[in-house]
Formats: structure tokens, C-alpha cells, sequence
């Protein structure tokens, strides 16, 4: 049977970080804790080491829904700030990557770093060679630089649609800032399993990961 979120938060499946996800005070440490690794990338991309709203590489962070910059127990269309008419991001305002003031990362390290694009997606999985990996009990893909050895670890902490977590220990999925022109509704993201990594696109309001990078 699929757990409510806020039974995972009372479990303490999420670690620390989730629990602490009252006040942004209390969660300033994503700032702080994090460190941003040089994978040797073509564009000089550096990623971060850990999710937001996670104090440890390998801890699950919160979820999101696309552009939204606080977590929370319900993923619906109806609980989405642009609602399922998506006002904003769409055909007619022509917009088609987050602004600063929609992106999560950008916002918890005072423009320090962003979500990663699209085109930074595709430019970590042409550049890394990926396996299942577990640390300190936690499964999720190791991504391995093919240009200097260095990695970083995505979990897989599922998502959560509605109020229910899925995927946990299955798979990890991480928004990208980039919408998917031909459907407003749906943006990009990275899907990670067990023998794989793709890119795929999903409903803006189901709660994803997030995973941060610095521009050179």
C-alpha cells in the first residue's frame, strides 16, 4: 500500500533534511553544506554534491514540483501556483526555461547556482559513464566523469504524486529549468534506474527532485 508523505517524514525515511523543512532558517544549510563538483564538462559546468533540502550527498532532499520553490504534502494540479492551465510558461507568453525567480536552487544560494537546462543534462550523461551504487545503505546512480574521474551520486528517492511517494530505492527522477515546448504542461527531466539514464518529460506538478549546478 502507498504511504502518505507525511508518514515517510514521521518514519524518518528523509533524514534530517526533510524534518528540518519547516522554515527556510532552518534549511539555509543547503547553501552551506553543499559543494559543487568539476566533472571535467565541455561547458565547465560544475554539479552540486547533494539534492536540495538534503545535509548529505547521498540523503533524498525534498521534492518539487516544476518552478516551485517550497516542498510540500500534496502534488496535484490543483495545488500547482499556475494551476492546470499553466499561466505562466506557455505558448503565449513564450517562455521556455525557469527565471530566477522560479528556481529553487537559484533562490536557496542567492545566485550562486541554478537548475541545470536541458542541454546540461545531456551534456553530464555524454560525458559520465553511470552504475548502480549504494552508499550508506542508500541505492541511486554513481556518475563517473570520463574526463578527470570525478563523480556524484543521485539517489533514487522516487517522487510523489498526490500525497504518495513512489520509486523509493527504484528510481530517481530530477526536473530540469527546461519546459517542453510542444506540451506546456510537461517539462523535462533525468530518469535514472537500475541499468539506465534518460531524459524524459512529466506533468509540471508532480514533485520531483532537484539537483544544482554552478555555470563556469
Amino acid at each position: 500500500m502507498l504511504k502518505k508523505f507525511s508518514e515517510f517524514i514521521e518514519e524518518g525515511m528523509w533524514g534530517s533534511a526533510l524534518r528540518r523543512s519547516n522554515t527556510s532558517e532552518e534549511r539555509r544549510e543547503d547553501k552551506d553544506n553543499t559543494q559543487y563538483i568539476d566533472l571535467g564538462l565541455p561547458s565547465g559546468t560544475l554539479w552540486a554534491d547533494r539534492n536540495i533540502g538534503a545535509t548529505e550527498p547521498e540523503e533524498y532532499g525534498d521534492f518539487y514540483a516544476w518552478g516551485e520553490t517550497e516542498p510540500k504534502e500534496e502534488y496535484t494540479w490543483n495545488t500547482y501556483k499556475w494551476d492546470v492551465y499553466c499561466t505562466k510558461y506557455n505558448k503565449k507568453d513564450g517562455k521556455t526555461v525557469l527565471e530566477p525567480e522560479d528556481d529553487v536552487v537559484y533562490l536557496k544560494t542567492k545566485g550562486e547556482a541554478h537548475i541545470p537546462t536541458i542541454e546540461q543534462i545531456y551534456e553530464l550523461l555524454n560525458n559520465t559513464t553511470s552504475k548502480y551504487k549504494t552508499i550508506n545503505g542508500i541505492v541511486g546512480r554513481l556518475y563517473k566523469s570520463n574526463i578527470n574521474d570525478n563523480t556524484i551520486f543521485l539517489p533514487f528517492a522516487g517522487n510523489c504524486d498526490v500525497s504518495s511517494i513512489t520509486g523509493i530505492k527504484r528510481f530517481s527522477r530530477y526536473w530540469s529549468s527546461s519546459l517542453y515546448s510542444p506540451n506546456h504542461q510537461m517539462a523535462y527531466y533525468l530518469y535514472s534506474i537500475y541499468d539506465n539514464s534518460v531524459i524524459f518529460v512529466k506533468d509540471r506538478y508532480v514533485g520531483l527532485s532537484v539537483r544544482g549546478v554552478k555555470d563556469k
